[in-house]
């Protein structure tokens, strides 16, 4: 594989979790009632994580001086302002899983780039644990 192609597998995965549903959802203040501050935090905390591993990508599209296009959040997200947890959780799952589907894919492109295969793997499990932890919400 040439370095140009993973540079753009990675480039790829990065928009995918940068733009997510799950990081639409956390910018878009997703309501919850005041019984609910655990299940939000813990939320919140499924954000951040997945933000943690856009910044991993990002640090090594950086060192390898990659210049990544940028992107947008789909357009069927603006539906979804100041909805609640449950409204959104089918919807973030199956986005989750596709984020799970993209990072398995690159793993099995990226075997000439142990670094990136390295750091992709690692992230692909984070974003299992994602998924899992978007069910179990």
């Amino acid at each position: 594989m040439s370095d140009q192609a993973s540079l753009q597998i990675l480039s790829d995965l990065l928009n995918q979790v940068r733009y997510s549903l799950l990081q639409y959802i956390g910018e878009s203040w997703p309501w919850s009632g005041k019984d609910e501050q655990n299940r939000h935090d813990a939320f919140i905390g499924l954000v951040r994580r997945q933000q943690f591993s856009a910044e991993r990508l990002a640090t090594l599209l950086l060192e390898r001086r990659a210049v990544v296009p940028g992107s947008n959040y789909p357009k069927d997200c603006s539906e979804l302002h100041f909805v609640t947890l449950d409204f959104a959780k089918k919807r973030l799952i199956a986005n989750a899983d596709a984020v799970v589907a993209g990072f398995k894919t690159a793993t099995s492109q990226l075997s000439d780039d142990a670094e990136a295969l390295r750091l992709v793997e690692q992230l692909a499990s984070d974003e299992e644990q994602t998924r899992d932890s978007l069910k179990a919400l």
